[in-house]
């Protein structure tokens, strides 16, 4: 979104008014600090409207951090003027509530893909995105897939598309279908089927929860199906 890097840098400036309407009489130490961590956190904000997001997801962010920006501003030109009352709430309450836009609309049908680990993911690479991965589940399903079975993993890493995730879990592999439905799982088990001597597996269309909570259930099933 063209000129979205300016916005916080207006927000800075528009916190400095106060400068104009009241005598420098404050704390300037104080003030300094402020003004220091507004001028940085613009800056931050600056580099989050290069960032590769949805537009709308993008939007949110800066303009959640443009507030807080704003209100550390605020807060340094108020230290320096001294003795003027200041809202101290309002404006960030507004920038986390920008935030939270920014988390539902960079959970949703907005979400980009998570970016699969080099190669077949460990137990600890799960691990490592097991938050992300409840997080997206919450606002867009996921289709997991089970698997036991003596694979190669080279060769099921070939069966997947692009943005599909794969874990090996000890004898068993995860595979965590983004963008997926249930129909296209079952293509995919019908063509791992086909090529490989597939032993227990289980499928669920995961809409939130707990990832070791469906682990579980995945290996459970996979045990009666077996």
């Amino acid at each position: 979104m063209r000129g979205l890097f300016l916005l916080p840098w207006l927000f800075f400036l528009l916190g400095l008014l106060p400068l104009t309407l009241f005598a420098p009489e404050g704390e300037v130490g104080e003030g300094l600090g402020f003004l220091t961590a507004a001028l940085l956190l613009a800056g931050v904000a600056s580099l989050f409207s290069r960032f590769p997001l949805a537009p709308r997801v993008q939007f949110a962010l800066v303009l959640a951090l443009a507030l807080w920006t704003l209100d550390l501003a605020l807060r340094a030109a108020f230290a320096f003027v001294g003795g003027v009352a200041f809202p101290a709430y309002l404006v960030p309450i507004l920038g986390s509530l920008a935030l939270f836009a920014a988390f539902l609309l960079g959970t949703g049908q907005e979400a980009p893909l998570l970016p699969p680990p080099q190669g077949m993911g460990g137990p600890e690479e799960l691990k490592r995105m097991a938050g992300a991965l409840e997080g997206l589940a919450l606002r867009r399903p996921l289709v997991l897939v089970y698997l036991e079975a003596p694979l190669n993993p080279e060769r099921l890493l070939s069966e997947l598309r692009r943005g599909d995730l794969a874990f090996r879990l000890g004898e068993g592999f995860l595979l965590v279908l983004q963008g997926s439905r249930p129909e296209d799982a079952a293509g995919l088990l019908k063509r791992l089927k086909e090529r490989f001597p597939l032993g227990a597996y289980a499928v669920e269309r995961w809409q939130g929860g707990s990832l070791e909570a469906v682990l579980a259930r995945l290996k459970a099933e996979a045990i009666l199906t077996g």
